[in-house]
């Protein structure tokens, strides 16, 4: 058994220690990038309001984001899904269905999102969980949340999908504001292009702007700096280069221009950023340095077979980070993956 997969048992032994009846450990938050402080979700409302003179409006704990990825990465489309893993992960994100969307968090006032619906959605139909039927009910509920009509605004994109529905659907929830994000909207295309050729003339717009903005936003550079939600340029990279390997023709005219971006693009230092980025070159097809990046991965597992938590994503209005060991092992984990080396 080579290096890696001994790495990547003794992760898979970790998150499978991690997942309770209840679902994946929910994250903690840090005002540092870095974690090396970091506070409960229970403690978040009480610590944003002393440190930032904020209160969020809602309670943050028990996400279920950390299911909604956990489910994504433990999806494959060549071997069977561990069922007895993954039942747990699906209840939990199931608490945060309301209709066709899906919840960051459970019954909180924060509204359902575009975000965690593809993910969830997608990783469900991947996994034989959810009809295609059911899959396009959701795609064209998607559409919905795009900005199908300017405002004058120069960050709005028209008929590019929005992060939070302004229909005001969703009953006890309160409006988030006009915003996209590159992430999401990469997510979000995934969903798109897994349920098959969009039939109607709505989708079909949205599918081609959002294209066209997940382009520009490469050729404009602002990727380095991460997004509104996502402060790593690896995350963007890993969202879009999921995409690309998933749907070679229909993403061809993104993948040469993300290779050369994940080309220029610096390592990382966290063990996060270094898995997001073994991840999207190898769905890139760049080979080059993967088992440099992949040796100090391995080297960087705690004796738990864990890794440290890093920021995965934040809050929009605030400098406050979201990760765990469990979503930086998870995302470890899937990146010392290789196929056929390592048992489910």
């Amino acid at each position: 058994m080579t290096l890696f997969q001994q790495t990547a048992h003794r992760a898979l032994d970790y998150v499978r220690k991690s997942i309770g009846p209840d679902g994946a450990p929910s994250v903690e938050m840090s005002f540092d990038p870095r974690f090396e402080e970091s506070f409960t979700g229970r403690e978040a409302r009480r610590k944003l309001t002393e440190t930032l003179g904020a209160d969020p409006g809602f309670d943050l704990a028990d996400e279920a984001f950390s299911a909604m990825v956990s489910l994504m990465l433990l999806t494959t489309t060549d071997s069977r899904p561990d069922r007895e893993l993954i039942a747990p992960l699906f209840e939990q994100v199931e608490r945060c269905r309301w209709r066709r969307r899906y919840r960051f968090l459970p019954e909180s006032g924060l509204p359902a999102d575009t975000d965690c619906t593809a993910m969830a959605t997608g990783a469900l139909r991947e996994l034989g969980m959810l009809r295609v039927p059911d899959l396009q009910a959701t795609v064209r509920e998607l559409s919905l949340a795009a900005s199908h009509e300017p405002d004058g605004s120069e960050d709005l994109w028209p008929w590019v999908y929005l992060v939070y529905w302004e229909d005001g659907e969703e009953p006890g929830t309160l409006s988030r504001g006009r915003k996209h994000d590159a992430v999401v909207c990469a997510n979000a295309l995934y969903a798109l292009h897994l349920a098959g050729v969009p039939e109607r003339m709505e989708e079909r717009a949205v599918r081609d702007a959002t294209t066209r903005y997940l382009a520009a936003h490469l050729d404009s550079g602002r990727w380095r700096e991460g997004t509104r939600y996502y402060p790593s340029p690896q995350a963007f990279l890993h969202a879009l280069s999921r995409v690309c390997a998933r749907f070679p023709e229909e993403m061809s005219t993104l993948t040469g221009p993300a290779r050369s971006a994940l080309a220029e693009l610096p390592t990382g230092e966290t063990s996060l950023d270094i898995a997001l980025h073994v991840l999207a070159a190898d769905n890139l097809g760049a080979q080059e340095g993967q088992d440099e990046r992949r040796l100090s991965l391995a080297e960087a597992q705690d004796s738990d077979g864990s890794w440290a938590a890093g920021a995965y994503y934040r809050m929009g209005r605030f400098q406050v980070y979201f990760g765990s060991r469990y979503l930086t092992t998870a995302f470890a984990m899937r990146a010392l993956w290789r196929s056929g080396e390592v048992s489910r």
